[in-house]
């Protein structure tokens, strides 16, 4: 079975039950998200031995995130624990103010993902290991989870694992384009799967699509893929001198949050069982598909069966009823 290892922030994610302005909803369901947590879990429900390296507050909502972790399937025994520093917490906003657009409201000053520093990597954790994941919230959260994950880096590939990384940009951490670009140009430079979107592509070079993927392109030299989410225009591949584009399952969009790192490890866990690259954008495109349609990022993601269902029943005409 393939081994991989995500790095990240997973948080406590209070989803209100009804859609509409936060003013005026009373009612929450607690969640558990964070974006290289989502992608790892989905990893896991498709099969791949995954472990998760963070850390988290010693209360009871760093308790709820280890047991949500565990349940999973996910290792957690390199996860620290956090005496000092809480776990970060976020408020999802759907449907409001524009339908099917999901917002966030972050707690996260100053939590203990954010004080993850390389100090606390474990060598063990990257023995055997076929895929290292992080993406570009970590080194955003401060200058000590930076560093560790540039540490994390180099030593995925000293034990020789393949490097996945995601821009997934949060400009609310890293403020101004400039300052993103600086943050995440080691990491760009040092993946071998590289994942990005227009909007990210848009931020960090500012001119056409065309352009965008030329420009990234040329600092990430010689990877082994980029991967390019194109929200409702699907998602495009470029390995080598050839690209590979699919569209998107068309569903109802009850939560649109997971829907991109659901995509990330469906394509990923596709790829390491030996799967095509059409094949495997097709199984991540409707693992996206699939998790827009509820609440939550993770008790959506698909195992293998719930994705051939999902594919027949939308293939077979049957999805229209859901369209």
């Amino acid at each position: 079975m393939k081994k991989v290892l995500g790095m990240g922030e997973i948080m406590i994610q209070m989803n209100p039950t009804e859609k509409g302005s936060l003013v005026y909803q009373n009612l929450f369901e607690r969640h558990v998200a964070g974006s290289e947590a989502n992608t790892i879990i989905q990893m896991q429900k498709l099969d791949i031995n995954t472990n998760f390296i963070t850390a988290v507050g010693s209360k009871e909502f760093g308790k709820i995130i280890l047991s949500t972790l565990m349940a999973e399937g996910v290792g957690v025994k390199d996860i620290k624990i956090d005496e000092e520093h809480p776990t970060g917490l976020y408020v999802v906003q759907r449907s409001y103010p524009f339908p099917d657009k999901t917002s966030v409201i972050y707690y996260r000053k100053g939590a203990a993902a954010s004080f993850f520093s390389k100090d606390d990597l474990k060598e063990e954790s990257f023995a055997d290991l076929d895929m290292f994941l992080v993406s570009g919230i970590t080194p955003a959260l401060s200058d000590i989870a930076r560093s560790a994950a540039l540490k994390a880096i180099e030593m995925a590939k000293k034990n020789g694992a393949k490097v996945v990384f995601d821009t997934n940009i949060r400009i609310n951490l890293l403020k101004t384009k400039e300052k993103a670009y600086e943050c995440l140009l080691p990491f760009i430079e040092k993946s071998d799967i590289l994942f990005t979107g227009k909007g990210d592509l848009n931020l960090l070079f500012g001119k056409t699509f065309e352009e965008n993927v030329a420009a990234i392109k040329k600092i990430g030299k010689d990877k082994e893929m980029y991967v390019f989410k194109l929200g409702g225009e699907g998602a495009m591949i470029i390995q080598g001198d050839k690209e590979y584009r699919r569209g998107t399952f068309k569903v109802p969009v009850i939560d649109e949050l997971g829907a991109g790192d659901s995509f990330d490890g469906a394509l990923l866990a596709s790829l390491l069982i030996g799967k095509s690259i059409d094949e495997s954008l097709k199984y991540a495109s409707a693992a996206g598909a699939i998790t827009v349609s509820l609440k939550g990022d993770i008790e959506p993601l698909p195992g293998w069966k719930d994705l051939e269902l999902f594919l027949e029943l939308y293939e077979s005409g049957e999805g229209k009823l859901l369209r």
